[in-house]
């Protein structure tokens, strides 16, 4: 059986099969977490968000995608897998999304199974390709292989049968791209690639309802890039994925978390990381735009030190340019650890010298708040989706919505709250 048959067949027991409740209830917090992260997104690019969705002639279902996947990945506080290198929250709602405004009667159940669905697809196909080699070569595995998992959500939310699934997953993976190559100091079309990439997925699922057919064989094909390297684990594979407790990329979090133990002030940090993890983080100032400032460990620190805590909004022009983040920017080291390394990437794991005023504090931590055996607590998530959608929403209104989701995740709360953010409407009313 073709890899892509395998995907579409696991996808459809996932949605119709028995799932344990505990793989359920991660799933309703990867959710929330992921509806928390798109309207962050939305808080901050919904103007120029909609601007390129009007001038590409972009409506519903293709706009709902395309602006969800943008906002998802807007501020690197979604859900990542450390072994597939993958986001897949950042492609598989928008296109869920897409999928629930052609059909608005599905009920919550279906949209969690969809969701969990996508998920096991999406991260099934990195773990056999091989997303940790894709990142290697330059390619975003998020772009690439995530919108496998979107497509697939997306047709069983629409009650496609498992051929249907299939085709959509395949022409999915035939149009795959997106690249990580080159800086992020002055550029800023990376935002667009969880955006194009659940556009991609939405449309492979129109395509194939349209009676155009992908090739089966595309993942198992020699020539292909995202050929089949392994067959993918048993399910589930969603509770092996981790939360972020922070803004910023995955490889800092327990440095992050270690950090937020802090109480004296800080005039200096050295910290060592697994060696793999030092080249995409060794940033120091200038910090040129947000991006730039969200991959690097320098400012991470810096702010977290300063702040006592790193969420998007202190990602802000200004404070890119602030004296004192940037002054004890210039103070952070960032080294690799052979210790460390050799834990990697089982463990993405942290160690910190810390220079204080009352001398140097050695700190270590070897996972994450969010990683699988450390999960968010349900405080933790519900205070995270107020910070991240309560500037726009309005704090009380988003601790009900995450609320709502992580209890019953009813697919009325979607449609009323989430999806008409993403509606062309209201994107141009707040422009």
């Amino acid at each position: 059986m073709s890899l892509v048959s395998e995907l579409a067949e696991r996808g459809h027991a996932v949605a119709t099969g028995r799932v344990p409740a505990a793989v359920l209830a991660a799933a309703r917090a990867h959710l929330t977490d992921t509806v928390a992260a798109v309207v962050a997104g939305y808080t901050t690019l919904r103007a120029p968000a909609a601007r390129l969705a009007d001038a590409r002639g972009l409506a519903p279902p293709a706009r709902t995608a395309f602006t969800g996947g943008v906002y998802a990945g807007a501020w690197e506080v979604a859900g990542i897998h450390r072994g597939a290198v993958l986001c897949p929250g950042c492609v598989v709602l928008p296109a869920m999304l897409a999928a629930l405004e052609l059909r608005p009667s599905a009920s919550g159940e279906e949209v969690l199974r969809a969701y969990l669905a996508g998920y096991e697809v999406a991260l099934a196909a990195a773990l056999s390709v091989g997303g940790d080699r894709l990142i290697e070569l330059g390619w975003w595995p998020t772009a690439l292989v995530a919108p496998l998992g979107g497509a697939a959500a997306a047709s069983i939310l629409l009650g496609k049968p498992v051929p249907a699934i299939a085709s959509a997953i395949a022409l999915a993976a035939q149009q795959a791209g997106g690249s990580v190559a080159g800086t992020t100091a002055d550029a800023d079309g990376r935002y667009l690639l969880s955006g194009l990439a659940a556009e991609r997925a939405v449309t492979a699922v129109l395509t194939a309802g349209s009676g155009w057919r992908g090739p089966l064989d595309v993942l198992d094909d020699p020539r292909s890039p995202l050929r089949r390297r392994r067959n993918p684990p048993e399910p589930f594979l969603l509770p092996e994925t981790s939360l972020k407790a922070h803004a910023g990329a995955k490889h800092m979090q327990a440095a992050l978390d270690a950090l937020s133990a802090m109480d004296d002030e800080v005039r200096g940090i050295r910290c060592a990381l697994p060696g793999p993890l030092v080249r995409a983080v060794d940033r120091p100032p200038p910090f040129r735009s947000p991006l730039h400032a969200l991959a690097s460990a320098q400012y991470m620190l810096a702010v977290a030190a300063l702040r006592g805590r790193c969420t998007p909004w202190e990602f802000d022009a200004a404070s890119l340019t602030d004296p004192r983040i940037t002054g004890l920017a210039r103070r952070v080291e960032v080294v690799a650890d052979e210790e460390l390394s050799r834990a990697y990437p089982v463990s993405w794991g942290a160690r910190l010298e810390i220079a204080t005023h009352s001398g140097t504090v050695r700190l270590e931590r070897h996972h994450a708040r969010g990683d699988p055996g450390h999960e968010l607590s349900t405080g933790e998530l519900l205070r995270k989706a107020v910070t991240l959608a309560g500037p726009a929403l309005g704090d009380e209104a988003a601790r009900g919505l995450a609320s709502a989701l992580l209890d019953t995740t009813p697919a009325a709360v979607l449609t009323e709250q989430v999806l008409p953010l993403l509606r062309p409407q209201l994107a141009r009313q707040e422009a």
